[in-house]
């Protein structure tokens, strides 16, 4: 089983994935040679997330095969259960007690809370009002301006927010140079990490990133970057899109990894259809079969 979320931010649409799905059977499958296929899947003109989903689908079969969980295929011990986060989208202060309360959030052990510029510290400033949980801000490329986002920094609880995910857009490196050493809160790397380590822009640029199986392509591309970063001594996160159980269950076999899970994708579904993980008082649990992780 393989799953594919193609996301817009990075040209993806359904129709696209299509069109190479059928590029992909009509000029390597009949030519599929398993030993190459790391090699292979790297050069294909295709998108990441359908690179991906292949490599999900290709890696399950082989631990199938050999009956054994997927991260055993790369070496990683089998998947625990481990605390994730729960993503509050962009909304007025005022919404988000209610939201806490309907979606029984107190049940984790952390947040993340995305934000915009205009609501960012209003935000943050009422949800450590209705919580005691540490949490996370996505700034999602909100700012544009170092100073503007140092600023913000200066305004939150130190001790109370773990970090500052991609407040500037990924285009803006330089600008994160500037960022990094003069910001009150430890900034994280997210839409600036695509599919390859990046160790002398990151080290510089960053204090942890945030790698999605869909943005990286496959299995080994993604362990390549969680690898590196901590090589240089980056946190690290597995993070997710709106994706099924099949694919957050995907990003849990990499789970050894990385510090943090930020894996709600699935729960935001009203019908999730494979029942694949269990999440329970904010723990994350793999489903005990060798195709799931």
């Amino acid at each position: 089983m393989g799953e594919v979320a193609p996301n817009i931010r990075y040209g993806e649409t359904s129709e696209l994935i299509v069109e190479h799905f059928h590029f992909f059977q009509k000029k390597h499958y009949q030519i599929f040679n398993p030993v190459y296929w790391n090699l292979e899947l790297k050069d294909l003109p295709i998108s990441q997330s359908l690179k991906m989903g292949l490599d999900m689908a290709f890696c399950r079969l082989v631990a199938n095969e050999k009956g054994i969980p997927v991260s055993e295929v790369f070496g990683l011990p089998s998947p625990r259960s481990r605390p994730m986060a729960y993503t509050i989208p962009v909304m007025e202060p005022e919404e988000i007690g209610p939201f806490l309360l309907r979606e029984n959030l107190h049940r984790f052990s952390w947040l993340k809370v995305k934000v915009n510029q205009a609501l960012a510290l209003p935000m943050t400033l009422e949800l450590l009002k209705l919580t005691n949980l540490p949490i996370a801000i996505d700034g999602n490329e909100a700012w544009s301006e170092v100073n503007e986002v140092v600023e913000f920094s200066k305004q939150v609880p130190k001790n109370r927010v773990l970090f500052l995910e991609q407040p500037l857009p990924a285009t803006q490196q330089d600008d994160y140079l500037k960022l990094a050493p003069k910001s009150a809160l430890p900034i994280w790397g997210d839409e600036s990490i695509i599919s390859e380590a990046e160790p002398e822009f990151w080290k510089q640029a960053f204090h942890g990133i945030n790698v999605k199986l869909m943005k990286a392509g496959s299995f080994q591309q993604a362990i390549s970057m969680l690898t590196t970063a901590r090589s240089i001594g980056l946190k690290t996160m597995i993070g997710c899109m709106v994706e099924t159980s099949v694919g957050i269950s995907a990003a849990l076999a990499l789970e050894s990894l990385a510090d943090y899970l930020d894996l709600d994708g699935f729960l935001l579904l009203e019908n999730e259809p494979f029942g694949l993980l269990e999440e329970k008082d904010g723990n994350l649990s793999p489903y005990p079969g060798p195709t799931t992780g």
